[in-house]
């Protein structure tokens, strides 16, 4: 008699708890280096991706990069999408059109490219992510 209770509440339009999708991965790298990547296929709907090209031989890219995950940490609705251009003319820097690092780009919400950033503009990563996430 109890289970008809809840199935008559159910049919009588009592809402029923949908399951929520789990917050993307804060901070991911996308590819072994050099390799293609769809960063249109991999950017999460709903959040600000900073897209950050990289390579190991870097240095500025492991600072700048350290230094957007900490700055961005908390911010909920920001994400980072790591790709490593490996080393020298690689399938994925001639996609797209990388030939300066450190370089990332910022995508908003909607998935639109807003932002495209080299060398020291990078710090300013940061600081247009959480705008672009208040918006």
């Amino acid at each position: 008699m109890r289970l008809a209770g809840i199935v008559l509440l159910v049919a009588c339009g009592t809402p029923v708890a949908q399951p929520v999708a789990p917050p993307p991965v804060k901070s991911l790298q996308l590819n072994k280096p050099g390799e293609r990547v769809d960063i249109d296929a991999v950017l999460p709907a709903g959040y600000v991706t900073v897209v950050d090209f990289w390579a190991e031989w870097c240095g500025a890219c492991t600072v700048l990069g350290g230094m957007l995950a900490v700055q961005v940490a908390h911010d909920p609705m920001v994400v980072i999408r790591k790709i490593d251009v490996g080393e020298g003319t690689t399938p994925v820097a001639h996609d797209y059109q990388i030939s300066v690092l450190p370089h990332f780009r910022v995508y908003d919400k909607q998935k639109r490219l807003r932002y495209d950033l080299v060398g020291n503009d990078c710090l300013k990563a940061p600081e247009i992510a959480h705008q672009l996430a208040a918006e």
